[in-house]
This record gives C-alpha cells, structure tokens and sequence, in this order.
C-alpha cells in the first residue's frame, strides 16, 4: 500500500507545472524505503536558476528529510546552487546544498552511509551534492556509489566522498532519483578531518586547468614547480606517498578515463603532506578498457599533472623506492580481491535492489533509461566491462 500511494504522488507531480505546486509536502508525508528530501524554494527563483546554467545563481529554501518514513530533518535553512559541468545539461540536475550552520550528523541522519572510512569524519557536515549521477544519468544511476562504495570497503588510505540514493523534491513535486554525497572542497575535506575551513589549502584539477580553491597558495606553487623540476626530495617529503599510492592504484584499476586529467583535488590540512581526493567515478571502465595502468596514468594531456607527479617519482634514477612500493602494493591489492567485480558485483545488486521501485518513477519523468529492461541491460553492461578492465589489469601488471 506504501508503494501504491508513493507512486499515485509520483504520478500526480509529474503533471504539475515545473516546481509549482499549490502546497510543500513535508517528506514525511511520501512513502518509500529511501530517504526522501524535500526543498521548500521560491518557485520563480528556482526555475530562473534552473534555466540560466551559465550563470552562478545562489538561492534561498527550506531543507527536510525523512527515513523511514520519519521525519528527521524540519525545515533546515540552506542555499542552493546548480553544479556540474558535463552533467549541467540533463534535464535532472545536479544540486549544490550549503547550510547556514554545520549540520550535527553524528545520529546519521542527514547521510548515513554503509560504512565510513576509520581515518575519517562525517559528525560535522557543512554541504551536500544531490547529484544526478554526472555520465551516469539515463544509464545506471549507481556506478559513481557503486565503485565508490568498493573503495571504502577495501579499507583503502585515501580520502573520498560519502553518498547514498535519495528522492529528491522540490516544493513537494518530484525532482528526481539522485545520489545524496559529501562534498569533494574545501568544506568536505574540513569536516572529513574534524578540522576548520580556514586549515584547509585545496586546488582543483579540470580539462582547461588547475584551480587554486583555498589556503596557502605559495605551497601549491611550490609543490608545482617541484613537480615541473622533478624534485624528488621535496615531492617525497611534501605528498603522502601511502595514500598517493592507494589513490593510484584504485583509479588506474577501475579505469577512470576521466582522470587524471580532469576531476582531481589534492589538498593539505595545515602544514601536513598533501592527499589526493576520489571523486566522480562514472566514467570508469567504459573507454580504453585494455591499457595498462601505467598508460592510463600517463595519458599525455598536457595539464596532466597528477600523470607529471606520478612518473617524476616513479622513474627516479636515483632511488627505486616508489616504483618498488607502488608496485607492491598493486600486487597485494590484485591478490587480495579486496578490489575486484565479485565484490563490486555484490554491492551493484545491493544498491539495485535499494532503488529498483523508485527508477520507475525516474523513468516516467524523465525517460532515463528509457524502460526497466534498457536499465538492466545498462547494469549488465557495466560489470561486463567492469570485468574486462579487471582481466587487462591483471594481464598487465602481472
């Protein structure tokens, strides 16, 4: 019955006029096994930035969120943003929400993910991504929490974001099925190390260019030039090699086309050695299937600086101890299975099964996929590939 009502709501939004409606629907009031977010926005305000995506429009709402069909969130205030580059042009798009205070999340309530990495914090929460799974959308809507999710479960020594699906509403009409994420900045970075904004120096790696976000811009400069100079001391006593290694271990297993060239943040807290951020994941193990780890890394993009660091450290002909290490520990992570498409295959069928009645209600709104039958064949195609990239790695490295 929870169902029937939940999706006879779904369908009586769809037909309502865009983000408009006569009454704001507590989340509480929506039936579903998910988390159900709901944003109270002045309807005017919300479609001019809805459609403007050129421009860098902040607006002012109401943030709820209920579990279980309980309310446990009431009227939060936040500002929202559009965000995204690529994935700005879908119709379902992604969200940037920022409280005005630090959210208290140490009861789980406004993320709760299934695990949580020991060297990291989530009590503290000062913003939020609903995502709209970037490549992803139309396609799986889980890959990005999916491989995420694999990272986490691996035990890995490196920073990431936390996310889980949620039904997103705005003004009570239905927005979209999206993925709930901390944030990849300076604020995520801040709250995931239990430590202030102001500790925080960040820069951001894009297509066009380096981005330096915050802090101490002469140490980002510097660690630059060393990279350009090949300055192995400074490189080895300024970046965390084990956490460098872990990061490029995992994002040269799964296939991650769209990096390192694109979607790379390093950052340091205080004077301590800079770390390197896993994030947006979707476009892992779709192109270039067969390369080896070594030529997905150094993928010859001429800002492809985190390719730079990595061979600067890896082909010193003075000292083979990162090239030793890093391929150690490729080998102990290949024989663990710790990182492998049965236990990605595992997670996959457990986030299907957490949104397999809600994507019908994403494909009535938006036709993305198109039908049940195109998901699961979009599902079955990423651990096909997914599988592909584990046998060329494997070749490859051994």
């Amino acid at each position: 019955m929870k169902k029937l009502s939940f999706l006879l709501l779904v369908l009586l939004n769809i037909g309502c006029s865009k983000f408009n409606v006569d009454e704001t629907l507590l989340p509480s009031e929506i039936a579903s096994n998910l988390p159900v977010i709901n944003i109270v926005v002045d309807a005017n305000e919300f479609e001019e930035m809805y459609e403007k995506t050129d421009e860098e429009i902040e607006i002012k709402g109401k943030f709820s969120l209920s579990r279980d069909n309980e309310l446990l969130i009431e009227n939060e205030k936040v500002e929202l943003e559009l965000k995204g580059r690529f994935s700005i042009k879908f119709p379902l798009k992604t969200l940037g929400v920022k409280f005005d205070n630090k959210y208290d999340n140490r009861n789980r309530s406004l993320i709760n993910p299934v695990a949580v990495l020991p060297h990291h914090n989530i009590d503290k929460i000062k913003a939020i991504r609903l995502r709209n799974s970037g490549n992803d959308f139309e396609k799986t809507m889980l890959k990005d929490l999916s491989i995420t999710q694999l990272a986490i479960n691996a035990g890995l020594d490196i920073d990431l974001t936390y996310g889980e699906p949620v039904l997103v509403y705005i003004n009570g009409e239905f927005y979209g099925l999206m993925n709930l994420r901390t944030e990849a900045n300076t604020n995520g970075m801040a709250g995931l190390n239990k430590a202030d904004k102001s500790d925080v120096t960040l820069a951001k790696i894009t297509t066009q260019e380096l981005i330096k976000k915050d802090g101490n811009f002469h140490r980002i400069d510097a660690l630059l030039d060393a990279i350009d100079d090949k300055n192995i001391a400074y490189l080895k006593n300024e970046i965390d090699l084990n956490s460098f290694i872990d990061y490029m271990v995992f994002q040269s297993y799964i296939g991650n086309t769209d990096w390192p060239h694109n979607n790379a943040r390093f950052y340091a807290i205080n004077d301590g050695k800079f770390r390197f951020v896993l994030f947006d994941l979707d476009n892992a193990s779709r192109l270039k299937i067969g390369q080896s780890p070594y030529n997905l890394i150094d993928n010859l993009w001429s800002s492809n600086i985190i390719g730079d660091l990595f061979m600067a450290l890896y082909e010193d002909e003075n000292d083979d101890f990162f090239q030793n290490k890093f391929q150690e520990r490729y080998r102990e992570i290949l024989q663990s299975g710790n990182i492998s498409s049965i236990k990605l295959e595992e997670i996959v069928n457990e986030n299907k099964n957490r949104i397999e009645v809600e994507i019908e209600h994403q494909i009535a709104k938006y036709n993305a996929p198109r039908t049940m039958i195109e998901w699961q064949i979009e599902l079955d195609k990423m651990m096909i590939l997914f599988r592909e990239r584990e046998s060329a790695v494997r070749e490859h490295m051994e």
